[in-house]
């Protein structure tokens, strides 16, 4: 834990698609610093089988450029100097893979490896625990990621703290592109939404950690299927879930065609 100089974000409206928004980059008006201690930790959460991927191993242990997707997500947290401690969470048969790979590309000193649950709820919530009894302070932030999203970057990393500091919760999106079909059978359209209303949800989804955690203490089995992510839980408990800006690189790496458009992004990075 240590003293965080904490950005408070100002609001904005995107011209483009009136998408609001947290920036934190000095010079805006509004902006104010404030000496706090808080702890920020990063879920990486990668418990997924893969089975649209193909392949002998899940998606998030396969290679782009020579390193592991999730090696790759992982490092961009540890990288931004703004989280205290990262968490991965992996099935149980990956657990020693996962070990072997962090101590090879990473060293081993900055990540803690647990096992997943039976869903996305309940392996957040693993970590969650974890972090309880290590203790939790009201303050505490946590940013969770799939770990299949390896271009995440330190803009949308820090601007995800300050919205969750401010706000209690928040969910990186980028605006919809093409317009999107409502249909409740899959034959006919029910209907068209309003695209400059419509955002495709990414990764980080980022909250307070202790209301997190007493809002899946009170969760019954049923809730921990039906809920899809956490900001259901948020939502669903009457809480308002703020929008920050993500990124057309912070692809989700699903399908085949998908790895070639991570290769890409490292050549255009650089990375």
């Amino acid at each position: 834990m240590k003293i965080k100089f904490f950005i408070f974000p100002c609001v904005l409206a995107s011209e483009k698609h009136d998408q609001t928004y947290v920036k934190t980059r000095a010079g805006i008006d509004g902006i104010r610093l404030k000496a706090e201690v808080f702890m920020v930790y990063a879920a990486v959460l990668a418990g997924g089988s893969g089975l649209r991927m193909g392949g002998n191993i899940p998606k998030q242990f396969m290679s782009v450029s020579g390193k592991p997707i999730i090696i790759m997500s992982i490092e961009a947290f540890i990288k931004s100097g703004s989280v205290d401690k990262v968490c991965v969470c992996v099935s149980h048969d990956y657990l020693n893979y996962t070990h072997s790979l962090v101590k090879k590309f990473l060293g081993g000193n900055e990540v803690q490896i647990l096992e997943g649950g039976k869903n996305r709820n309940e392996t957040l919530f693993n970590v969650l625990k974890k972090i309880k009894g290590e203790g939790i302070s009201d303050g505490d932030i946590i940013l969770t990621h799939d770990a299949v999203r390896p271009f995440i970057d330190k803009r949308i990393i820090d601007e995800n703290i300050a919205a969750a500091k401010k706000y209690g919760a928040c969910n990186t999106v980028c605006p919809a592109v093409d317009t999107v079909i409502y249909s409740a059978d899959g034959r006919f359209i029910d209907a068209v939404p309003v695209r400059s209303s419509v955002y495709h949800a990414q990764t980080p989804q980022s909250f307070n950690a202790a209301k997190l955690y007493n809002y899946y203490s009170l969760m019954t089995a049923e809730e921990f299927e039906k809920y899809t992510d956490a900001c259901t839980v948020f939502t669903e408990n009457g809480e308002r879930v703020f929008l920050v800006r993500g990124s057309r690189d912070n692809i989700k790496i699903t399908y085949p065609e998908d790895m070639e458009k991570a290769e890409s992004i490292v050549g255009k990075l650089g990375k």
